[in-house]
């Protein structure tokens, strides 16, 4: 009788110290912060294009979601209706049909790297629609604001402060 009740205890403790551990090992993956991993040559295409257009401009990002964030493969063109210095009017980047559309990016010439309130409705409308979890405004050569639905909802967002930051791979 002495040794199924030690039994019991040993088998309670390690399950414990199971469930702890792992909790722990599965928390600090899961509230690590993100990040946008973007290749080196997907990188100078975001600062060449910032360089050389005076007008917004815009581009859908392709790629995958992962443990760490998100990481961009490749860029797609979507159909520009309209733009000008501080304007764009386009075909959502959700009108592509693909599964692999995880974001935008656009230019801000001598602007904030920080969303308009019109970008923030465009990207609202994009997550809501098509589930396009990033928005990437560029507002100089490799400084880049990212933004998610979370950092948007909180009140007073900031690019210094609430930005996701990037790796370059």
């Amino acid at each position: 009788m002495k040794n199924l009740r030690k039994n019991k205890v040993i088998i309670v403790s390690l399950l414990v110290l199971i469930l702890f551990m792992g909790g722990f090992f599965t928390g600090k993956v899961v509230f690590q912060e993100k990040k946008v991993t973007i290749p080196e040559h997907i990188l100078n295409e975001f600062n060449s294009i910032y360089e050389q257009e005076q007008e917004e401009t815009i581009l859908c990002l392709v790629g995958e979601r992962n443990l760490k964030g998100w990481k961009i493969i490749d860029t797609i063109s979507p159909e520009i209706i309209s733009n000008g210095e501080n304007t764009i009017e386009y075909e959502s980047c959700g009108t592509l049909n693909r599964n692999d559309i995880i974001g935008t990016w656009h230019n801000h010439k001598n602007g904030l790297c920080e969303l308009s309130d019109s970008d923030i409705f465009a990207f609202g409308q994009d997550y809501a629609i098509y589930k396009i979890e990033l928005s990437m405004v560029q507002c100089d050569r490799n400084r880049i604001g990212i933004f998610t639905k979370d950092i948007i909802n909180r009140e007073g967002y900031t690019f210094e402060q609430d930005t996701l930051e990037f790796e370059v791979a």
